[in-house]
């Protein structure tokens, strides 16, 4: 089962978010049909996105979007507070591997830039851009994270694909100094960056993320909160019939007039929706 877990180390100076994301990653597989390689990519970016929403409040929401000018083209991902997460890419038949590993950087490139907008219910919308530095997600998501939010970070992303396509396991780890933190406290950091290095093979590891935990911090922590994780669309026939409205009188005239009908597909989750004649006329009549 996909979760995710927060909690506090040495006396609240690090926080941590942690999370298996196995089951979403095969969700996003199945629904795009992603080779390997955009498997990975995708995987590793609902990992960082549901990280991400862990720590926004109850409304709140976010959208990581992703572009290295490589072949896979856009990674965008939208995420909440209550551990949702949907997301899609350009490109989705994209495999590229090397020494026998998964070659994310080729993937996705690293001449670009990392989007961060952030729904924070306030009159506007938070944009923070980053360029890309290494095409390695968990590098370039620490280095986010230091130059926009100023919160020295230690992420660490893992995804094993199977020679059936699908994920063997998916998941992720974000942790941060809490302002008043000490030189102990940065030791303490810096000395799980090695312990890190695999975080495919620490989730297989440990079934329970409350393990994987103790492995890291033995005794020194509090968890706070756990919370079932999962991909989830939020799209409705309703919804896109407003997406719609907003073409206009002239445009949805040109539509009944040429079609008849119209077919709306949802990137995130590929839902197929139908309006037929009768529908768009409504949708024009109702336009003010």
């Amino acid at each position: 089962m996909d979760y995710l877990l927060k909690a506090l180390v040495n006396d609240g100076n690090i926080r941590v978010y942690l999370t298996r994301t196995t089951d979403i990653c095969n969700k996003a597989i199945e629904i795009h049909d992603l080779w390997p390689s955009a498997a990975s990519v995708m995987g590793k970016t609902l990992t960082i996105t549901l990280l991400m929403g862990a720590m926004l409040k109850d409304h709140e929401a976010l959208t990581v979007k992703i572009d290295g000018n490589g072949p896979i083209g856009q990674i965008i991902a939208d995420g909440n507070a209550h551990g949702e997460v949907r997301g899609y890419v350009s490109n989705p038949h994209i495999h590229f591997s090397r020494a026998g590993k998964l070659d994310d950087v080729t993937t996705i490139g690293y001449n670009g830039y990392i989007d961060v907008i952030k729904d924070l219910k306030l009159k506007e919308m938070y944009i923070s851009t980053v360029p890309l530095q290494t095409g390695s997600l968990a590098k370039d998501f620490t280095h986010y994270f230091m130059e926009s939010e100023q919160t020295p970070s230690l992420i660490s992303l893992g995804v094993t694909i199977k020679e059936d396509n699908t994920a063997e396991i998916c998941g992720g780890i974000i942790i941060q100094l809490m302002p008043g933190a000490t030189e102990d406290d940065i030791v303490l950091i810096e000395n799980q960056e090695k312990a890190l290095g695999d975080m495919s093979n620490l989730l297989l590891r440990h079934e329970r993320l409350e393990d994987l935990l103790e492995e890291l911090f033995p005794g020194n922590y509090e968890i706070l909160e756990t919370m079932p994780v999962a991909f989830k669309c939020p799209c409705s026939k309703e919804s896109f019939a407003r997406g719609i409205a907003t073409l206009g009188k002239v445009e949805i005239t040109e539509i009944i007039e040429q079609d008849g009908k119209a077919e709306v597909v949802c990137h995130y989750c590929r839902s197929v929706y139908h309006f037929d004649k009768e529908e768009l006329e409504n949708i024009k009549e109702n336009l003010q």
